[in-house]
């Protein structure tokens, strides 16, 4: 067995370093653990706007045919939104929504909000920009919805790019729908 000698400075030198190290990879850790946490908020939010929008229509007319006073609206779409992220089955959440005819009318009522406002915003930033909020509408919220190769025909551009303006719409109207925290600032 060796013996190593060291002063008193010489062994604080060494564990103040080693704290050092030791409170720099925690916090690294913790950045890290913080940002995946994020990141699945958002792909939770991205996935949930897909999900909304793919049954829009059922949902409009689920709450156009349903009898409700708004009296019965207990509920804001963000708290109906934020019980979404919670779950994971796809039907449970459509279900969950369509539980009541006020909670329907709520989460309609949101998204035919917050789609004005991107068409807004789409109107006043250029034509990429109308183009992609067109090919979300055509795509999700028209009375008869165009499937990706009709709309590469109907707006004259590849595969590739209707899948492209479709993400980047859909990032957008998430942070619409979600608020805040559907933006993505990392």
């Amino acid at each position: 067995m060796n013996t190593i000698t060291m002063t008193q400075e010489q062994f604080t030198a060494v564990y103040e370093k080693a704290a050092q190290i030791g409170a720099e990879a925690g916090i690294r850790a913790f950045k890290k653990a913080k940002e995946n946490e994020y990141k699945d908020k958002t792909d939770k939010r991205l996935r949930n706007t897909k999900l909304l929008l793919r049954n829009y229509r059922m949902l409009k007319q689920h709450a156009e045919n349903s009898v409700f006073g708004r009296t019965q609206m207990e509920e804001s779409a963000a708290d109906i939104l934020e019980s979404m992220m919670s779950i994971y089955d796809n039907e449970v959440i459509v279900d969950s929504i369509k539980r009541s005819a006020s909670r329907t009318a709520i989460i309609v009522a949101h998204i035919e909000t917050m789609l004005g406002l991107y068409e807004s915003y789409c109107d006043k930033n250029g034509e990429v920009n109308k183009r992609r909020y067109h090919v979300l509408w055509d795509r999700y919220i028209a009375e008869r919805p165009i499937n990706v190769r009709g709309l590469t025909r109907k707006y004259n551009m590849s595969k590739e790019n209707v899948y492209l303006d479709l993400k980047i719409a859909m990032k957008t109207l998430s942070a619409l729908i979600f608020g805040v925290d559907g933006l993505n600032v990392h």
